[in-house]
């Protein structure tokens, strides 16, 4: 056995010696089991619950007022009749007293609306003395065209005011018709009134107009074959009005009238 050899057996002797006593100095592994710690997650807290408390709805109460009755505005035309009485200050011929006496009367109307405000009227009216002198008679047939402002169109009460111009033509009949005499004279006109509605066709309405006559357009006479030998004769009525003031004259009066209109 060489040395190395011998070395080498010492050196392997020597660890197992020290192995023996590391045995004997400590005890034999023991496996300790521990258990894992327990990991507890808490769970925040629910947020609060805030309640809020409506206040309870309040009742309004909306009282409107009361529906008003809004005319509708009137057609393009309507069509009525109306009754008037008209008086004048002055006479004609001044043949009597009588002359211009009040004299009733009725008539046709024809209206038309040109835009909101603004109206037309065309009219005939038949006037004739009431009473008097049975020998006189007095006849005049107005042709009127007047413009007419309507204030409140769409209301059912609406005052209106007019004014126009025409002609008025003028019988009169002297001594039973003796000496009969006619006039075509120039008048105009200005008046104020009221129209109320009822519906959307029909309407009543009254005015009152002021008169002025004046400036003879014409005249012409008719005399019977009688005229000398009645009382005619004794005014110089037969031959015309050759001893007559001709002259054309002014009148100015009045007239109230009342009628109703029926609008399509």
């Amino acid at each position: 056995m060489t040395l190395s050899h011998r070395f080498s057996f010492a050196l392997l002797g020597l660890m197992l010696a020290s192995s023996v006593a590391a045995a004997k100095q400590y005890p034999p592994y023991v496996r300790v089991y521990r258990p894992r710690p327990v990991v507890i997650v808490r769970q925040p807290p629910p947020p609060p619950v805030y309640v809020i408390e409506q206040p309870p709805p309040r009742t309004v109460v909306v009282q409107e007022p009361a529906p008003r009755y809004e005319a509708s505005r009137p057609s393009l035309l309507g069509l009525g009749v109306r009754f008037s009485t008209t008086t004048l200050e002055g006479t004609k011929l001044n043949l009597t007293t009588i002359e211009n006496s009040p004299m009733p009367g009725f008539g046709i109307q024809l209206r038309s609306m040109v835009s909101e405000h603004w109206g037309l009227e065309l009219s005939v009216d038949y006037f004739q003395t009431a009473d008097g002198d049975e020998s006189f008679a007095q006849h005049t047939i107005p042709v009127m065209l007047s413009p007419v402002f309507y204030f409140f169109p769409d209301s059912a009460i609406n005052p209106y005011l007019l004014f126009g111009v025409g002609v008025h033509i003028t019988m009169l009949d002297y001594f039973d018709g003796m000496f009969e005499h006619t006039l075509f004279e120039i008048a105009g006109q200005a008046g104020l009134g009221v129209q109320v509605k009822f519906g959307d066709h029909f309407a009543i309405h009254a005015d009152a107009r002021f008169l002025t006559i004046f400036k003879n357009v014409g005249e012409s006479s008719s005399i019977s074959n009688e005229c000398m030998k009645s009382e005619a004769g004794l005014y110089g009525l037969c031959n015309g009005l050759q001893n007559l003031d001709t002259e054309d004259k002014v009148n100015i009066g009045g007239q109230f009238q009342l009628g109703a209109t029926y609008y399509f």
